[in-house]
C-alpha cells in the first residue's frame, strides 16, 4: 500500500530528543505577520488578525517602507483592536545589509515608538556575515535603550550563529516554496529554542500549506508566515488559505487547541 506523502514526511522527520531518548514532535509555529497593507484599504484583513490573536506572536507594522514622515491616524483604530486582543506590534525598519547608517534605522525605531507605541522592531535586510556583527549588535542595543522590548533580525538566510545573541528572533528563511523544499538547517540552531527562528515562505500552492506548516516546525521555526501569494509584494494581504491541523497533530498536541481550527479562510472540513 502506498503511504500518504505527509505521513512519510512526518515519520521521517520527527526529532529525536537526545536528553530523554524519545522522539519529540516538531515545533508548533506561531505567526509573525508582515502586515504590509493599509487598514483603510483592507480593514477586513486587520479584523481577521484581531479575531485570531491567539495564533499570532507579532504583527509587523510598515506604513511607508518604514514609519513614514509622520503618524498615519488611519492605523490607530486597527492597532487599538489588535492591542485589545493581546497582539504585540513591532515596526519595520530597513538596514540594507549594513549599507544604511545605523542612526537612520534607529531614528525609525524612535518614530515607531513615539507615533504607534509599538513593542519593538523588525530590522529587515540584515547582514548575515560576521563582518557586520558589531554594527548590528550596537543597533540592537541602542534600539532596546530607546524602548524596544522586542528586536527581530530578518536575514532571510541563516546568519553567523553569533547574531542569535543580539536579537529575540532571527528570520532565517524568506523565499518561495520551491526553494524552501531544499532548505537545510544548520546544527547550531539546536542550541536555541525554536521560538527564536522565523521562516517566511511565499508562493506556496494552497494544497501544500499544511505540508509547509509541518516543515517549518520540523526545521526549528517556532515562528512562521506561509502564504499562497507571490509577485513583487506577497504581503499585500493575508493568505487566502492557511494550514489546518491534521488528526495526529490534534491527538499529540492537545495543549495547542488552536491547531484544530484554521487561522482564517474557509472552515476546515477534515476529519
Amino acid at each position: 500500500m502506498t503511504r500518504h506523502p505527509v505521513e512519510l514526511w512526518r515519520n521521517r522527520h520527527m526529532m529525536p530528543d537526545r536528553h530523554a531518548g524519545q522522539v519529540s514532535p516538531p515545533a508548533v509555529p506561531r505567526m509573525i505577520v508582515p502586515a504590509y497593507f493599509h487598514p483603510a484599504a483592507a480593514p477586513d484583513q486587520w479584523d481577521r488578525m484581531a479575531a485570531h490573536a491567539d495564533q499570532i506572536r507579532l504583527v509587523v507594522l510598515n506604513p511607508a517602507s518604514g514609519p513614514g514622515d509622520g503618524p498615519d491616524l488611519a492605523f490607530q483604530p486597527a492597532l487599538r483592536r489588535l492591542r485589545q486582543a493581546g497582539v504585540r506590534l513591532i515596526g519595520y525598519a530597513d538596514t540594507n545589509y549594513g549599507q544604511r547608517p545605523w542612526r537612520d534605522a534607529l531614528a525609525d525605531v524612535r518614530r515607531y515608538l513615539a507615533w504607534y507605541q509599538v513593542a519593538g522592531v523588525m530590522f529587515d535586510r540584515v547582514s548575515a556575515g560576521l563582518a557586520d556583527l558589531r554594527s548590528y549588535a550596537l543597533l540592537a542595543r541602542r534600539a532596546r535603550q530607546a524602548g524596544a522590548e522586542v528586536v527581530v533580525f530578518n536575514h532571510g538566510v541563516y546568519p553567523h550563529p553569533a547574531y542569535a545573541r543580539h536579537a529575540d528572533v532571527l528570520g532565517t528563511f524568506e523565499g518561495p516554496w520551491d526553494v524552501y523544499l531544499e532548505q537545510a538547517v544548520p546544527q547550531w540552531t539546536r542550541a536555541w529554542p525554536a521560538e527564536r527562528f522565523y521562516h517566511v515562505v511565499y508562493s506556496v500552492p494552497p494544497a501544500q500549506l499544511t505540508n509547509a506548516f509541518l516543515m517549518a516546525g520540523r526545521r526549528r521555526a517556532g515562528c512562521a508566515y506561509l502564504t499562497d501569494l507571490s509577485g513583487g509584494n506577497p504581503y499585500r494581504r493575508l493568505p487566502a488559505v492557511v494550514p489546518s491541523a491534521l488528526p495526529w497533530m490534534r491527538t499529540t498536541w492537545l495543549s495547542r487547541p488552536w491547531l484544530s481550527r484554521p487561522w482564517m479562510g474557509a472552515p476546515w472540513t477534515g476529519t
